[in-house]
């Protein structure tokens, strides 16, 4: 499908027949919506799925959406979110002018996307998903302005009943290839999580799946979706801490200020020494060292007096079970199934892939028990917005997560804490280093996680992501329709107008999803990088499908060229 002129598009539907009109579900055929797809997969494209139901799916003026707020983090829509709208006049006979409802799950995260689509011989495992239909205004409430046309619920094992119900997801979404999930007995595999109505995890969980066929009777179609950046986050106090040590070490100029967060500003750690706090090879900060070059060459540890006092941040906890009174270095990671679990351990540690390479780290029990006889401490947050909410945890001393159990003088334990995620959070920071959430992102190798460092082949942490359904469904009479909704879905979210319209200025750079010269249609690179048009150069496309477990090359049929980073 050609890529959709939103201008034109807009132009249109003002002159045409598709009036804006509000589709408020309670007052236009709340119960009768002629399409409903159900999908499930990671949130790490939150934002672009948004986008493109907005500007490429709904008829102006016509979309609600409906979230959960998660009870434990005050989340809104991090485990499920239903658009229902109108289908706009581009979409071509059975879908301009129905009523569709297009629901997302993220609980469970990409690996959500797959097992439970392809369980079952391909009949699939019916999954908790949001409900709407049936119920009532006065059973929701506004998110955000009164009159607006969000709304929201907090949902948990209370009402869970009424605000779930079972269906087979349609599709899955995944910002990472379905296929480096599916390899049984590792931590990229997919296990399920807790249902909210029963408390249990999903029943008949198959754990031998290894494929996702694409030929046969049970063949599903895969349709990639562009690229998205990854990056490493700090608690604000060792962002501050690295800031201060490399300032010593000589590898941060002298003239940056503690806390700054531009490009240049920000701390570095290589990807071996990333790959050793994601193995759990490095259990304490104190072995982490640096060589003082403006005070002798003098060798200190993270912890040394010298480094606090420079950093303006005081020690976190340090343990007292093993008697060694270390420092804990604290690691999340994701709840096994996760692309940004999936694409840390593949750019950093070659996991699953390669014969013998390391895995990551296990996950610590949530007691302070085990927390406090740990090292490292290891968490799998089973969400993006929840990684955030662990790092401020460990940073606040607070334990909004139950990830942070250790008790010190009255109040959970403040640590000094590293995390996986995506590259596009916490953008309300300021150049300055004020504002926002108290967790910052890092460089690697180097590199800030910035579009244009990626099409540079500067920064490493990236991989393409995907769409996927059944190509046919003959028990589904309106799966024609469908197929044609989600290949609509699918393409925009791998076009460079839906990519700009979602990026995130961070004050290091912009960054987020961006196009490959590799999708079918043809996209060109520009030289020097347009972030507004952002097209990379690089692949992880061999045999026809994307693979984020091996190094990305040039593509040798891309147009536009590559600009590289010579230094």
């Amino acid at each position: 499908m050609k890529q959709l002129n939103t201008l034109a598009l807009a132009v249109s539907l003002l002159a045409g027949s598709q009036v804006a009109n509000a589709l408020t579900p309670w007052t236009t055929g709340f119960n009768s919506p002629n399409v409903a797809v159900y999908t499930s997969g990671g949130a790490a494209q939150d934002k672009a799925f948004g986008q493109v139901v907005s500007t490429t799916l709904a008829a102006p003026g016509t979309l609600d959406t409906f979230s959960d707020v998660d009870p434990a983090t005050g989340s809104v829509g991090s485990r499920w979110t239903v658009y229902y709208f109108t289908g706009n006049a581009n979409l071509g006979a059975g879908l301009a002018g129905k009523k569709i409802l297009l629901e997302k799950r993220s609980y469970g995260a990409a690996g959500y996307g797959v097992v439970p689509l392809l369980a079952s011989s391909g009949a699939g495992l019916a999954l908790e998903h949001l409900k709407i239909v049936g119920l009532k205004q006065a059973d929701w409430e506004v998110d955000g302005v009164v009159g607006g046309k969000k709304w929201k619920k907090t949902i948990d094992a209370s009402n869970g009943s009424k605000y779930l119900v079972k269906k087979v997801s349609d599709a899955g979404f995944l910002g990472v290839d379905p296929q480096v999930l599916l390899k049984p007995k590792t931590q990229n595999y997919p296990l399920p999580v807790n249902q909210i109505i029963t408390g249990l995890p999903e029943s008949g969980w198959p754990l031998t799946l290894t494929k996702v066929p694409t030929t046969g009777t049970n063949a599903f179609t895969v349709v990639p979706t562009g690229g998205l950046v990854y990056g490493v986050a700090v608690t604000l106090d060792l962002y501050k801490v690295l800031q201060a040590a490399q300032k010593k070490a000589g590898t941060l100029p002298g003239s940056v200020v503690i806390g700054s967060y531009g490009e240049g500003s920000l701390p570095n750690l290589n990807r071996n020494v990333l790959a050793s706090l994601l193995a759990g090879k490095i259990g304490a900060w104190e072995q982490i060292k640096i060589v003082d070059k403006t005070a002798g060459n003098v060798v200190k540890s993270l912890l040394d007096p010298s480094i606090l006092a420079a950093a303006g941040v005081v020690a976190p906890y340090k343990e007292s079970t093993t008697g060694s009174n270390l420092t804990p270095v604290a690691v999340g990671k994701r709840n096994p199934g996760a692309a940004i679990g999936a694409v840390a351990y593949a750019k950093f540690l070659n996991y699953p892939s390669t014969s013998n390479s390391f895995a990551p780290a296990a996950t610590i029990a949530d007691t302070a028990l085990d927390e406090d006889a740990a090292l490292p401490v290891v968490k799998a947050p089973g969400g993006a917005a929840d990684t955030g909410n662990l790092l401020k945890d460990w940073q606040n001393g607070t334990n909004a997560t139950g990830y942070n159990n250790v008790i010190d003088g009255g109040s959970p334990a403040k640590r000094w804490g590293i995390a996986i995620n995506s590259a596009d959070r916490n953008s309300a920071v300021t150049l300055s280093g004020t504002g926002g959430d108290p967790w910052r992102y890092i460089r690697i190798d180097g590199y800030a996680p910035t579009l244009e460092n990626v099409a540079a082949g500067v920064y490493p942490h990236w991989a393409e992501g995907a769409v996927i359904y059944r190509t046919s469904k003959p028990l589904d009479t309106l799966w024609a329709v469908k197929t044609k909704l989600l290949k609509a879905f699918a393409d925009d979210l791998g076009s460079p107008t839906v990519a700009n319209a979602v990026n995130t200025t961070q004050a290091w750079g912009k960054t987020g999803i961006f196009a490959t010269t590799a999708d079918p249609r043809g996209f060109k690179a520009s030289v020097p990088f347009n972030s507004s048009n952002p097209v990379v150069a690089f692949t992880h496309s061999n045999g026809g499908t994307t693979h984020a477990d091996i190094v990305p090359v040039a593509d040798s049929a891309a147009t536009g060229g590559l600009a590289i980073q010579l230094k």
